[in-house]
């Protein structure tokens, strides 16, 4: 039991939340997915996402039998979603926010881990707690924003458009139809 947690800082606590703050923070992955799903988002990734957070609150806070199991897979499921639909082009290149908050939430957490310079496991603020908003924060970042649909195209169901033909339709009206000119 002792050492779920262990490499978070906070010190473990007596009762159902034995690590208060990275379990109260957990809820940030829960929050991010609902605001995926609302700003419609790809539903999978985003419930994939809140299931992380469902995971890590078992894992910091009641730290019952198997929370490090489903919190571990919850993440590596998670991974794999997030994998396939990258592959699949469902997934639209992360924006610059995502990945300052993704590099801001690794920096502080690898600075507050346990026996890292910042760590201080009595402290109500906990750098693994900052760490689940943070990546929080990104995951929602590029998920919720919405793959770009394709640009029109200049080719057909039969192929490229001749040169004439696009400049025919870039064109403004100068004859009707039938070839005759415009009236005035």
């Amino acid at each position: 039991m002792l050492a779920l947690g262990a490499s978070d800082c906070e010190a473990l606590r007596v009762g159902w939340l034995a690590q208060p703050a990275n379990t109260v923070s957990s809820l940030a992955y829960v929050v991010a997915a609902a605001a995926v799903l609302w700003r419609g988002g790809p539903r999978v990734p985003a419930v994939a996402l809140g299931i992380v957070g469902l995971g890590s609150v078992l894992y910091h806070g009641p730290m019952s039998p198997g929370a490090e199991t489903v919190h571990g897979g919850s993440i590596l499921a998670m991974l794999a979603v997030g994998a396939v639909a990258w592959k699949r082009g469902a997934l639209p290149r992360p924006p610059v926010a995502a990945l300052a908050a993704l590099g801001a939430g690794v920096a502080v957490n690898l600075l507050t881990r346990t026996g890292a310079p910042l760590c201080r496991p009595d402290s109500l603020v906990q750098g693994h707690a900052a760490w689940h908003v943070l990546t929080a924060a990104a995951a929602a970042a590029w998920l919720g924003r919405r793959v770009a649909p394709p640009r029109p195209s200049t080719a057909t169901a039969t192929g490229p458009v001749p040169a004439t033909e696009r400049r025919r339709r870039a064109a403004p009206a100068t004859s009707d139809p039938a070839g005759r000119p415009a009236p005035p």
